[in-house]
């Protein structure tokens, strides 16, 4: 994936099923790191030059052979993760920070983190959501996370521009919660998906209920694009 040009830009990347929701979860439980890997070959380089450190990821949903967890948010207990180095290693959301290596900045965004996200990013001169996706596809959880983020915004700063993308965002995040304001979880909205369906096949129905919790953490993971760690602030 080529890398954008965001010099001038606060970037958030969102994979909310589940690389960002994990990260975001991992660090707020306590772990001191996580090193962003977007091949299971320099990750695995990685574990054996790092003792003590967490080999976690996934590939088509599921943990990684020889791995020590996978990418599930739920797994990243304080009893687990507590000042860790976490080398996490997915198939969209660690592939997807790599077009963000131009940014002036790079943070983690999740459902569960997003008024810390939107408190953050609104004193950007310009922000920019990077959605993961799904193998390059666009994804409708991702979406609506921005969406979320850009009616926030837009609510808090009226003169805001707003890009056409960054509008069909919010039109798709709105839409979402007239449902939701009708009786239906964003739960069972993000499992439509098409970054949930293959997880509900999975059986991971309680991680996209995990993933669909609004503000978990007040906390907002940021990449160092210089030495490629991403930390709490």
């Amino acid at each position: 994936m080529p890398a954008a040009d965001y010099c001038q830009s606060a970037v958030v990347m969102t994979d909310v099923l589940r690389a960002s929701t994990t990260m975001v979860s991992a660090l707020a439980a306590g772990a001191a790191t996580i090193w962003p890997h977007s091949s299971i070959e320099s990750a695995r380089t990685a574990k054996t030059e790092t003792p003590g450190s967490l080999l976690c990821g996934e590939r088509g949903g599921q943990i990684i052979d020889g791995f020590d967890n996978g990418n599930s948010p739920r797994e990243y207990s304080t009893e687990l993760v507590s000042d860790k180095t976490m080398i996490h290693c997915t198939t969209n959301g660690t592939v997807a920070l790599e077009s963000c290596r131009g940014a002036a900045r790079v943070l983690i965004g999740a459902f569960v983190n997003l008024d810390a996200v939107v408190r953050e990013i609104s004193k950007a001169i310009e922000a920019v959501v990077v959605c993961a996706g799904t193998d390059g596809e666009i994804t409708g959880e991702d979406v609506l996370f921005a969406g979320a983020v850009g009616h926030q915004l837009s609510a808090q700063i009226p003169d805001l521009e707003i890009s056409d993308s960054a509008q069909i965002a919010i039109s798709h995040w709105k839409a979402a919660q007239a449902r939701v304001d009708s009786g239906e979880s964003l739960s069972h909205i993000l499992a439509a998906c098409r970054g949930g369906r293959p997880l509900v096949k999975l059986g991971f129905e309680a991680d996209i209920e995990y993933c669909a919790q609004l503000n978990a953490f007040d906390a907002v993971p940021e990449l160092d694009v210089n030495r490629w760690r991403i930390e709490l602030g």
